[in-house]
């Protein structure tokens, strides 16, 4: 099958949640046959490259207009994306944000190939509203694609009351081999964070609060914040508290040992879709700790693997903290970890992605 990926921004220049899961489900699709285009957008000339058994389109990304400020994101990179793909012959196209899924649209009606939206977020009032037209263009998104998916059975409810239809949930996947190393646990109580804490929403603010807490218990319990390139994310306002420290992991490789060295990993975001660096710590065989909210909860559904903590409590996230790093001295942990995380390794969760496409191009 001829397939086309459209997603805004991509490796090297970002290489955090959807970026990644772009990047996996590609190379996946690639190693199982599939011909696999990505299409994306950066600041330099637009180019061609085989990556990972994928042609890589990178698409000169055009400067963001002050008026558009108040309008949906790469809204301005809309023309080249449906050039791009009436282009190409592709037997299906997957956008991965509103913009280009619009675009997509746009180029079906010019005789493009069928579009699936897959929407990383929860779509949420206050997120539908917060910019100028964005309602509307999520509404002929989901009218005009021909099949629209959601990340978790959380995101799916309410993705029902807002839009008014039923998505299919497409969960994220990880390759559970590149994170599967062998690392001995740090000497000291550990506890890794790799959200992308310069948005607001992943509640940089309550962790730090906890933390400072922890360390009232744990005087010798360190944070170790992982630093991604990302020059979509603001910058983090809030100072991290003693005891934590940044490390440079932005290879997988880095990323995985920083994993698997931990004590625990924490997500601290309220209104997070799925959370993808729960199933790589998970992978790793580091438990985890993150809000009983969203997706999230539907990854960690067993204690032995990572604790739960109510969204916006400080003292039930230092409790799930402390929970999370005394399951680290179980023998067994990595093992359980791992097990779960085997349940979403793109091996077993890229055939509902074909079947998906399969019924959309039949």
């Amino acid at each position: 099958m001829r397939i086309a990926l459209l997603q805004p921004s991509y490796w090297p220049e970002v290489r955090r949640g959807s970026e990644r899961l772009v990047h996996d489900l590609g190379a996946t699709l690639a190693a199982r046959g599939h011909e696999v285009t990505l299409i994306t957008s950066h600041r330099g000339p637009t180019s061609r490259a085989v990556e990972d058994g994928m042609l890589v389109i990178r698409a000169r990304r055009p400067p963001r207009l002050s008026p558009l400020r108040w309008y949906e994101d790469h809204v301005d990179s809309m023309p080249q994306m449906a050039w791009h793909l009436l282009r190409g012959r592709f037997d299906v196209a997957h956008a991965f944000h509103p913009a280009y899924a619009r675009a997509a649209i746009k180029a079906r009606r010019l005789g493009g190939p069928p579009v699936v939206f897959s929407f990383h977020g929860i779509p949420e009032r206050a997120y539908l509203v917060s910019r100028r037209y964005r309602l509307e263009m999520m509404q002929a998104i989901v009218a005009g694609a021909a099949l629209s998916s959601v990340l978790s059975e959380a995101a799916a409810e309410v993705f029902r009351r807002y839009l008014l239809i039923e998505p299919l949930v497409l969960p994220g996947g990880v390759i559970g081999r590149s994170f599967a190393v062998e690392a001995e646990r740090a000497p000291a109580p550990t506890v890794l964070c790799a959200a992308s804490l310069g948005d607001p929403r992943k509640r940089a603010d309550l962790l730090f609060a906890a933390f400072a807490r922890l360390r009232e218990r744990r005087p010798g319990a360190e944070l170790v914040l992982v630093r991604t390139p990302d020059p979509v994310m603001s910058p983090l306002e809030v100072a991290p508290p003693p005891g934590a420290r940044w490390v440079e992991a932005d290879a997988t490789e880095a990323i995985a040992r920083a994993y698997a060295s931990a004590w625990a990993t924490v997500l601290p975001a309220v209104g997070e879709a799925f959370g993808l660096v729960l199933l790589e710590s998970l992978a790793a065989g580091t438990p985890v700790v993150c809000a009983r909210a969203g997706g999230p909860p539907e990854i960690v559904s067993d204690e032995r693997i990572g604790r739960l903590f109510e969204p916006g409590d400080v003292d039930g996230l230092v409790a799930a903290l402390e929970g999370a790093l005394d399951l680290a001295g179980d023998p067994e942990v990595r093992a359980l970890c791992r097990a779960r995380a085997a349940d979403f390794d793109w091996s077993r969760i890229v055939e509902r992605y074909e079947d998906a496409y399969a019924s959309v191009v039949a």
